[in-house]
Formats: C-alpha cells, sequence, structure tokens
C-alpha cells in the first residue's frame, strides 16, 4: 500500500515551474508588500489568488528535493522578504500546505515538511501496528498505563462476563521518535492474567487472538475528528485545539461478545484511511435542492 507520500519520495525530480512574469494587482483585496526585483515568482495579473500561487511554489520546492522530509521551511518574515507580499498571504499559504498534509506546525518551532503519510486499508481486518508494518513501517511504542478499570454491568454483559474489572490499555505509537498516535483500548476481564512485559511487546490483536486466544471475527470501525485536548494534545505533541483523527473500533468473537473496544486519537497530517468498495450500487432517483424542492434525476 502506498500513501501520496510518492509524490515526495526516491522519484522526485526537480520540476519548479519558471518564474512568472507581471506587475499588476491580484484579484485579492490587499495591500501587498513590493516585489522583490531579484525574484519576480508571483503573477500578480493572474486570477489564482497570490497566497495559492505561493503555495504551489513551496510545494514544488517539496516534490522536487529542494526542501527535505523534516526540514523546517523559511520563517515568515523570510517568505514575506522573498514573495514581496504581506505576512497575512504567506500564513494563507502555509495554511494551504498544512490542510493538504505537505508541512506540519510545531508550536513555537516552526513549520516543518511533513513526514511520509501512513496509509491505512480498512478493507481487510488487521490491527494498527499491522496497517503500519504492512507499508514497511515499524513503529516504536511505549505503553503508559495497563490497569484494572471498573467498567457498567452493559460494559460486562457485552464481553460476555458477569463479573470482574475490565482493563484498560493506554499506548503511544512513534515513528521516528515522533508521537504519531495515542491508543486507549478496554479489555475483557481475561486480561487480568496479562503481564505488562506481555501488553509492552504484543499488538491488542496479538493479545487476544495469541495470548488470551480469544479470536476476533468481526470488527466494527468509526472515524471521526475532534480537537484533541489537553491531555491527548499534550502526549502526542499538539495544542488543545488542534484537530486529531479519531478511529473507533469495537471487535467481536463468533458468539457475538464483545472483545476489546479501542480510540485510537491520530496526528492527521501523517495519516490516511482508504476503503474499496465493489459495485453495481444503488444509485438514488433524486435529491433535494437548497431551497426544499426535489430535483429529479434520470439514472441507468
Amino acid at each position: 500500500m502506498q500513501g501520496n507520500s510518492e509524490k515526495r519520495g526516491a522519484s522526485r525530480r526537480r520540476s519548479t515551474p519558471p518564474p512568472m512574469q507581471g506587475n499588476g494587482n491580484t484579484a485579492v483585496a490587499e495591500n501587498e508588500l513590493p516585489l522583490a526585483a531579484s525574484e519576480p515568482l508571483l503573477n500578480r495579473e493572474s486570477p489564482t489568488a497570490l497566497y495559492m500561487q505561493i503555495a504551489d511554489l513551496l510545494r514544488a520546492d517539496i516534490d522536487s528535493g529542494g526542501f527535505a522530509t523534516d526540514s523546517k521551511l523559511p520563517a515568515e518574515n523570510e517568505l514575506t522578504h522573498r514573495f514581496g507580499v504581506s505576512r497575512v498571504t504567506v500564513r494563507q499559504a502555509l495554511a494551504q500546505l498544512l490542510a493538504e498534509g505537505y508541512v506540519v506546525s510545531k508550536q513555537g518551532k516552526g513549520t516543518f515538511v511533513s513526514r511520509q503519510k501512513f496509509l491505512h486499508d480498512l478493507k481487510p481486518m488487521r490491527g494498527f501496528y499491522d496497517a503500519l508494518i504492512a507499508q514497511g513501517v515499524e513503529p516504536k511504542t511505549k505503553l503508559l498505563e495497563f490497569s484494572p478499570a471498573s467498567a457498567s454491568e452493559s460494559v460486562r454483559q457485552a464481553f460476555g462476563a458477569t463479573d470482574g474489572d475490565c482493563f484498560q490499555l493506554k499506548r503511544l505509537y512513534l515513528v521516528d521518535e515522533e508521537p504519531i498516535a495515542l491508543v486507549v483500548s478496554t479489555l475483557p476481564p481475561e486480561a487480568s492474567g496479562l503481564t505488562w512485559e506481555q501488553v509492552s511487546h504484543n499488538p491488542i490483536y496479538g493479545l487476544l487472538e495469541n495470548v488470551l486466544k480469544l479470536p476476533v471475527t468481526k470488527a466494527e470501525v468509526r472515524i471521526r475528528a475532534r480537537s484533541a485536548g489537553a491531555s491527548v494534545g499534550q502526549l502526542l505533541g499538539l495544542s488543545a485545539k488542534a484537530a486529531v483523527l479519531v478511529m473507533e473500533r469495537e471487535s467481536f468473537g463468533n458468539d457475538g461478545a464483545l472483545r476489546e473496544r479501542t480510540s485510537f486519537f491520530i496526528r492527521p497530517e501523517n495519516y490516511e484511511f482508504s476503503l474499496s468498495v465493489q459495485g453495481p450500487l444503488p444509485v438514488g432517483s433524486s435529491i433535494k435542492n437548497v431551497n426544499g424542492s426535489i430535483a429529479r434525476t434520470a439514472t441507468k
């Protein structure tokens, strides 16, 4: 499996577009600084906003290897001088690259070229650790917590247990010494027989299948986005308001009993999910317009 990091892999070619000439005013209504005569990079007569032109040029530099993975981009004031634009425009360009996953912002340190994008294929049933291994990436893990956790009667029933505490596992995943995901998992009472060493050296599915002999035959996954919050953000090196991807998974055995319930808090700039589906699919015959009326469509 391959992520969109292929754009910045070993096959990088220097393909920085030729400088664009022009001295007119941009369509963006703002007061720009005079463009440095030595580097006329932007076309101010183009309908393309200046911040998008800057993002395109920086993206080309990243793709061609002009900025290496993990390298720091020039500071805002340097980019402001280089392109002859306002700081607001530079920030818009960086925000665009951040949204695309090309760069990451490290609080108090600056903007850096992002690492490889990891692609998690949801179609095969595999664990988070195995999804990374399948891409040739062997993450390091740090077990933060493994302890009894009280559970409601409904949760114990879902686990098929009448008594005993459930167990909570909290683990940090790191690639190149940087955290990429925090995992918080609730395991059944059978986990009371696990040792710290076993939990440290086995992924969740490995513990269930190989150690506890609780085979997993079905998993349900939900994915959403939310702000990191103080505790998750601190562990992932993010601000409390930064966005994270949250993958919530429940795994079941043949008898329908719950095997585990896990939340994965993932840094979004380095991770993508994919799912391939096969048709034919049912196609809706009508859609509702903004004004509430029905627009009929013909389907074949």
